[in-house]
């Protein structure tokens, strides 16, 4: 796997400024080997011998497909069971007991399916625990139609399962008979629907939202880029549905119709009731 120290941190800087630039991505220190590691390969099969070439080719527009592929990678590294423990929190001790019946959650960022199927399964317990069955329907979206269609299937090896409990793991999964991998059980997959879709291009073409989760996609955009997802999260939801992103600096101010509580179990941002 590919590292800082493997390359000219001249290079590197370059790259980062660009893609801050150019594609409005911001790559936090923490994250930046892993963003490397999925980077450099891009290099030999694009033809480039650094960082910089490639940071040349994105600001000259010279192959249009490497900034589908870096939208790609930034949507890759959510690919983890373990939740945001301040988005956790809040839904298991409140949200999801506010949700109406047949609710419509969009989750955003949803990677390989991983986090949407936590995500259904933490529901599922809150709906054992209290009685209360909420019959809520999920939309799990990423811009990598690849990761889409791999989280459709929701078939998982035991690396991969690694950030999930046992007793998850026991509720909820399924041996699969012909390989060694487990498979997400239908009565959790099926409240689950993947698609694929860019926050940054796409018209939505679902229904308006009761709840919105943000994975940790918006650490990677620059202000003006988190703006423009944040608008477009206000715009799904219906009149006092809740945004949820894990990262709560988000701007609210800039986005006159969505308000900010902070809860007892955590804080969320609602938006404002029509009048």
């Amino acid at each position: 796997m590919s590292s800082i120290a493997s390359h000219n941190i001249d290079d590197l800087e370059s790259l980062l400024v660009t893609l801050q630039d150019t594609l409005g991505i911001i790559v936090p220190v923490e994250q930046r080997n892993s963003l490397l590691g999925k980077i450099t390969p891009l290099l030999s099969i694009y033809k480039l011998d650094s960082l910089a070439s490639l940071a040349e080719s994105i600001e000259q527009n010279k192959q249009e497909i490497i900034k589908t592929v870096i939208y790609d990678v930034v949507s890759q590294i959510q690919m983890d069971w373990v939740l945001n423990s301040e988005i956790k929190e809040v839904l298991d001790d409140y949200i999801f007991s506010q949700l109406p019946d047949n609710a419509n959650v969009l989750i955003l960022g949803c990677g390989q399916g991983q986090a949407a199927y936590a995500i259904a399964m933490d529901l599922a317990d809150f709906e054992h625990n209290s009685g209360d069955a909420k019959n809520i329907q999920f939309v799990a979206c990423d811009v990598s139609a690849t990761d889409v269609e791999y989280a459709q299937l929701g078939k998982y090896n035991k690396f991969q399962l690694a950030g999930l409990s046992e007793e998850h793991i026991k509720l909820y999964m399924l041996a699969d008979a012909k390989s060694d991998e487990l498979q997400v059980k239908d009565s959790i997959r099926h409240i689950v629907k993947f698609m694929q879709y860019d926050l940054l291009v796409d018209s939505p073409s679902f229904d308006q939202m009761d709840l919105i989760i943000c994975l940790d996609v918006l650490a990677y955009f620059s202000v003006d880029v988190k703006l423009r997802i944040l608008q477009q999260c206000s715009d799904l939801l219906k009149s006092g549905g809740i945004l949820l992103t894990g990262n709560n600096q988000i701007f609210v101010p800039s986005i006159s119709t969505l308000e900010r509580v902070e809860h007892t179990s955590g804080i969320f941002y609602r938006k404002k009731v029509d009048v």
